[in-house]
């Protein structure tokens, strides 16, 4: 069974330093761009929900400069929140 056979009704997704995973059941794995937008398409026509794990970033404590405040795993849970937000999906968060 692979990632696009499995029902959807609830999708769990992990962000990271190295990217989005998606859970499959047994492991989380590594999702590239169009097939992360295939499956939330198809999450939100099945009227699911994401769970979004991570992404929760760090507090600022000021001490960075302004080029090097981006944290990786915060761009990645902004990014994967544009695209549920497009697609209307409700997300539940776990940091």
């Amino acid at each position: 069974m692979g990632i696009s056979d499995r029902l959807t009704a609830d999708l769990t997704l992990a962000v990271g330093a190295d990217g989005v995973t998606i859970d499959t059941g047994s492991r989380f794995v590594p999702i590239g761009n169009e097939d992360l937008e295939r499956v939330l398409d198809r999450l939100a026509s099945d009227g699911g929900t994401l769970r979004l794990v991570g992404g929760g970033g760090r507090s600022d404590d000021g001490d960075e400069p302004v080029d090097r405040d981006g944290d990786p795993a915060v761009m990645a849970a902004s990014w994967v929140l544009g695209l549920a937000h497009a697609r209307g999906l409700e997300v539940l968060r776990d940091e």
